[in-house]
């Protein structure tokens, strides 16, 4: 009867299992990023979560998923009218999760990735880059998907 309990509970945990468990990853910044001094941003609020996600962090090549983040501003634009007016940028920030047998591109497309997007007044605050980051991240590995890509609304990053 034990043997028919534990047999039962693993189907169940392995019927639960998601496309990520059990996987390793690796985090990968551009040339640029990490040159530019960017990565400090970057990749905290990015190991934070992927260190929480339950795979196995893995130091070099070889692992399963390679996590990227890919940014963009646009040059802004007014938001509101009169008095209300408001000079806003829209950020997006892509976290990526592709196998480590696809070759992402130079631009950094993944195989798979999460966009997190928000318009805000000022694209330098980092409370709100590390909360897109984190959004993003978590989106995408609760959706992961071997290729495709998903857009989600960033504003609960809004700070004031």
């Amino acid at each position: 009867m034990m043997r028919l309990a534990a047999l039962l509970c693993l189907v169940a945990a392995q019927a639960n299992a998601g496309p990520l468990d059990g996987k390793s990853y690796i985090i990968e910044l551009s040339s640029t990023q990490y040159d530019s001094g960017y990565g400090n941003y970057l990749l905290p609020p990015l190991a934070a979560v992927m260190a929480s996600s339950g795979m196995r962090a893995r130091n070099g090549p070889g692992a399963d998923i390679v996590a990227n983040i890919q940014t963009a501003s646009d040059v802004g634009q007014w938001l509101g009218n009169g008095a209300e007016q408001v000079w806003t940028y829209t950020l997006s920030i892509t976290v990526g999760l592709s196998p480590e047998s696809y070759p992402i591109p130079f631009e950094g497309t993944p195989a798979f990735g999460v966009t997190a997007r928000l318009k805000t007044p000022n694209p330098d605050r980092e409370d709100e880059l590390a909360c897109l980051i984190t959004l993003a991240a978590r989106t995408a590995l609760a959706n992961y998907k071997p290729a495709g890509h998903l857009v989600t609304d960033g504003s609960s990053c809004l700070r004031p």
